[in-house]
C-alpha cells in the first residue's frame, strides 16, 4: 500500500481537485512524509520537509496546516502561495498467503 496525496491553492477554495491523491488510502492510522512549498511575493521559494505522526488521511489538513502556520510565522506571514504533499507507504499483511516472500 502506498499512497500520495498534493494540496495546492492555486485551485478555487472549495474545488474538488484542490487535493489530488494518487494511490490506495490507508485503513489505519500511518506515519506520513510531508513536504511544504511556500512561494514569496518576490517569486522566492522554500521547501521544508518533516514528518507527520501516525494519523489518517483526512487529518492530514490540520496536522500540516500547524506546521504551514508556523513555517509562515518564521517567514513574517508573507507567503502569497503554498502547497504540500504528503506520502505514506504501509507494510505488508502479517498472515500472508503462499508463504513468505524471498
Amino acid at each position: 500500500m502506498s499512497c500520495t496525496i498534493t494540496y495546492t491553492t492555486s485551485r478555487t477554495p472549495g474545488a474538488e481537485d484542490r487535493a489530488l491523491t494518487r494511490g490506495t488510502l490507508p485503513r489505519r492510522p500511518v506515519g506520513w512524509l510531508a513536504s511544504v512549498w511556500m512561494l514569496a511575493p518576490n517569486g522566492e521559494k522554500t521547501t521544508h520537509s518533516f514528518n507527520v505522526p501516525s494519523c489518517m488521511a483526512a487529518d492530514l489538513v490540520p496536522a500540516i496546516g500547524e506546521q504551514i502556520d508556523a513555517l509562515a510565522a518564521e517567514n513574517g506571514n508573507t507567503c502569497t502561495q503554498f502547497g504540500w504533499s504528503a506520502s505514506a507507504h504501509g507494510m505488508g499483511s502479517k498472515s500472508r498467503r503462499g508463504g513468505k516472500r524471498k
